[in-house]
């Protein structure tokens, strides 16, 4: 009785354990069939494969799988990259990395796991395959405004980075960092800008954008000093660069910093001394701060480097005119005769110089109520009724 029961369980035994061995098999059975598809090109019969191999914990992590599944889905992604009508897998690129990954795994004696079936030389240059595809998934991602999803590829392709030991990639670090910044900004996400930014400056990236985009970061976060500090380091690291010196004046500008200002646009005017708008603000600040004499030089140069300026001839004109108006207010708030004519005659002179540059804003913008305020004024008082009279009208005519 004993040894019958004693067969019973060897039979058993056996029973289960060729069960497992078959059941074993069977999911090793799917590696086998993954690499025949794949052969094949049969790329939606290789993924059922894999996955089904990925997915049952008995083959969830060997290499002769991870192998396999870093060839298919680098397949399915140039596929489905090159053929957007192929739509097998949205994360096909992330999965072909982390299984390359994957291969790279050593075994206690320092090599490589899957040699057996793939070089590391081949497991490397698939995984600076997938590096190249996500670079250029990232791009086309941004280029549709799905940012969040550009910025997905980036941080992958970021994460491949350090297993170029060959230097295959023309991809660099800095390049993939550069293109997040511009995703950060379009998701209108300062800090995550300035980040990217950051690590930038600390390679020394020869980039004087990432400056200005710092500089725009800082202002996002309302920290003005720090915005002005790094266009400050920008300028000195590119000296002759336009696109630094403009975004550091309109920076000034908008701060109302008006002395600092004069410097920015000195500095501009060496760079581009044929840059009428450069006379014209530093002129504008200048007249504001009451330096009439400056202002002149800077307005009449404008004005001969660009006569069809609305702006120069206007504000010249108005700064003779206001000058000239307020010359005559001090002559009648004075009792002393040879005064009141000494500056009678001075605003005199002063409201002559105006008429030529009034005239000149009129002919470049006849619509400005401004300008034909002041003309109406300067011809009645040199005495041309007819000439006030017809300015007059076209005024009431706008109203």
């Amino acid at each position: 009785m004993k040894t019958n029961n004693y067969k019973m369980k060897r039979l058993i035994l056996i029973s289960l354990m060729s069960l497992i061995s078959v059941i074993v098999f069977g999911q090793k059975h799917n590696i086998v069939n993954a690499s025949i598809a794949l052969k094949n090109s049969n790329l939606l019969e290789a993924k059922q494969y894999i996955d089904e191999a990925y997915n049952n914990e008995k083959t969830s992590n060997e290499a002769k799988m991870w192998n396999y599944r870093a060839k298919i889905y680098l397949k399915i992604s140039q596929a489905q990259y090159t053929d957007t009508s192929i739509n097998l897998d949205g994360d096909a690129i992330f999965k072909a990395s982390e299984a390359h990954i994957k291969c790279l795994q050593t075994n206690k004696r320092g090599k490589i796991i899957v040699r057996k079936w793939t070089s590391e030389e081949d497991v490397r240059n698939g995984l600076m395959q997938c590096a190249l595809l996500l670079f250029n998934m990232g791009g086309a991602a941004y280029d549709v405004k799905d940012y969040n999803l550009a910025l997905s590829y980036y941080n992958e392709t970021l994460n491949i980075l350090p297993y170029d030991n060959d230097g295959i990639l023309t991809i660099k670090k800095e390049n993939v960092i550069y293109n997040s910044v511009f995703v950060a900004r379009a998701l209108k996400d300062a800090k995550m800008a300035e980040k990217f930014l950051q690590k930038l400056i600390d390679v020394d990236f020869n980039e004087p954008n990432i400056y200005v985009f710092m500089s725009e970061s800082m202002i996002d976060q309302g920290n003005t000093d720090s915005a002005l500090e790094f266009l400050s380091i920008g300028r000195a690291k590119y000296p002759s660069n336009e696109f630094l010196l403009n975004t550091e004046i309109n920076l000034y500008i908008k701060l109302n910093k008006l002395k600092e200002l004069i410097v920015k646009f000195t500095e501009a005017i060496k760079l581009d001394p044929k840059n009428s708008l450069m006379f014209l603000n530093r002129g504008t600040i200048y007249d504001q701060e009451g330096d009439t004499e400056n202002a002149e030089k800077d307005y009449m140069m404008a004005i001969e480097l660009n006569p069809s300026s609305f702006a120069a001839n206007y504000n010249l004109g108005a700064m003779y005119f206001n000058a000239a108006a307020e010359t005559i207010n001090k002559a009648n708030a004075t009792s002393n005769d040879n005064t009141y004519r000494k500056l009678k005659k001075q605003a005199e002179i002063l409201f002559a110089k105006a008429l030529p540059f009034m005239e000149a804003a009129h002919s470049l913008d006849a619509s400005d109520e401004n300008t034909m305020i002041s003309l109406k004024q300067l011809y009645y008082r040199n005495g041309d009724y007819a000439k006030s009279e017809e300015i007059k009208k076209k005024l009431e005519s706008l109203k």
